[in-house]
């Protein structure tokens, strides 16, 4: 596993307090030259000025949280035990393309992790970051460790590969229960509502209907963010009783819904 640590070179992408493109550029170009393009790509659906400069601006007005995130992550990589990943993990300044990024840089497998998300977020205490971290990793080892192509259902390939990545990261975390989101009473909603949501995703899943609101922070669903990743872990899990992990990684569409339909 490769890490690329880009964090100290974010101050110089804030010239005279204020965040400058053109110096962005410079320094992401110093980690690699297709990252701006990546990042410009990703932002162009973004207001930028209305939602992409004020969490750069929020980054640079605390040092402090930017530091504990750096710490947390410099803590938790030399911790890592060796696994079947082949990544280049990178804690750079993104343009608020996401706190974590499993995607490829410079045609091998990377891990993207934006301070500016993750400071936005509050994800930067050891607990957070090591999930973060753990859940993009996951993602990686998920897509290395299957031959077979993605499912034609978006919502069912999501609901799948979130649920994998969840289940390697709880099991580094050693608990099949644990969920960073789990704040002011997320997971026990959750559970109390286990039945009436997975009831609503598979409706949705039948219908062709969009599932974002059950994914990403910026969304909500009945005002709980990431609700598609409890159901995710949840169906995994429940797969993992009949499955090894080679066998979870390659399990088809069909196996996918029908395991959606035995939920309920």
């Amino acid at each position: 596993m490769r890490i690329i640590n880009a964090f100290h070179g974010t101050a110089a992408c804030f010239p005279n307090g204020r965040f400058s493109l053109e110096a962005w550029r410079s320094y992401a170009s110093a980690i690699s030259p297709a990252l701006v393009a990546m990042c410009q790509e990703d932002a162009a659906e973004y207001d930028f000025d209305a939602q992409v400069m004020p969490v750069l601006q929020a980054y640079a007005a605390q040092p402090d949280k930017a530091q504990q995130a750096h710490d947390a992550f410099v803590r938790h990589m030399a911790a890592l035990p060796e696994m079947d990943v082949d990544a280049t993990v990178v804690l750079y300044l993104g343009l608020c393309n996401a706190a974590g990024w499993a995607t490829e840089l410079d045609g091998k497998p990377a891990v993207l992790l934006g301070l500016e998300k993750i400071v936005e977020l509050d994800w930067c205490d050891e607990a957070s970051m090591a999930a973060l971290i753990d859940h993009e990793l996951g993602h990686l080892w998920h897509f290395q460790h299957r031959s077979t192509p993605a499912f034609r259902n978006a919502a069912l390939w999501q609901l799948y590969t979130e649920g994998m990545a969840m289940f390697f990261e709880q099991q580094l975390a050693g608990n099949e229960h644990y969920f960073h989101q789990n704040k002011n009473g997320w997971l026990a909603w959750c559970e109390a509502n286990r039945d009436a949501l997975f009831a609503e995703y598979r409706r949705r899943v039948d219908a062709g209907e969009s599932v974002q609101d059950f994914f990403g922070d910026w969304c909500s669903y009945q005002g709980h963010s990431d609700v598609g990743y409890y159901l995710g872990s949840v169906l995994v899990w429940q797969l993992a009783q009949q499955h090894t992990g080679a066998e979870l990684a390659e399990l088809t569409e069909q196996d996918v819904r029908q395991a959606l339909s035995a939920m309920l």
